[in-house]
């Protein structure tokens, strides 16, 4: 059997991107990828089983299991149960933006991520199984999928923003007004709009 969280590390090694992997303990990871249903040959029971979370430039947030210290896949699908029956949440940006897996609730793009977009507060498919997800986050073009959401010096104004948190952003990214500039940004932890 192929070692697949030794595969992930590789492709954490070899990207350009500044990717932060928080460890996990592999025996609270395994006991909350059973009591979720999550395969266990899949890249995704990988991920939390093995850590707390992987974080890439400080942006996106793929989320692990649980810890005293970060919130992780089970915590958020039980947060967010009441308003994303049929997906599977497994990953955020810092921008409040939601990726999961589409289990039934679209009947196109199934088993495929779909991004829950802060700007257009649309889930939109990726046409990307979580593996490829997982790839195209730590070495694909992430830059070119942000550019309109982004600003100058968003570096180092998102640099001290923790795996559990989001910015908000006013006027809202979705207003036809916004222009997205470094003194509208506050941080706020992440929640269910039913909190």
């Amino acid at each position: 059997m192929k070692n697949i969280w030794k595969e992930i590390l590789e492709i954490v090694y070899k990207s350009n991107n500044n990717i932060d992997v928080i460890d996990g303990n592999k025996e609270l990871g395994m006991e909350e990828c059973i009591n979720l249903n999550i395969p266990k040959d899949s890249v995704l029971y990988s991920v939390v089983t093995n850590s707390n979370g992987i974080i890439i430039n400080n942006w996106i947030r793929l989320w692990g299991q649980n810890s005293n210290v970060n919130n992780g896949v089970g915590y958020y699908n039980t947060l967010f149960q009441n308003d994303i029956e049929g997906l599977f949440l497994v990953a955020s940006d810092v921008l409040g933006g939601l990726f999961a897996i589409n289990i039934n609730k679209f009947t196109e793009g199934k088993n495929h991520i779909w991004y829950f977009a802060p700007d257009t507060l649309e889930w939109e498919c990726m046409d990307m199984q979580y593996n490829e997800f997982l790839a195209w986050s730590m070495q694909g073009d992430i830059d070119e999928f942000y550019l309109t959401m982004r600003w100058n010096n968003w570096q180092e104004d998102i640099k001290n923003i923790g795996i559990n948190y989001a910015l908000l952003i006013y006027p809202f990214l979705w207003a036809r007004e916004c222009v997205v500039l470094c003194q509208d940004l506050v941080q706020i932890k992440m929640r269910s709009s039913a909190s």
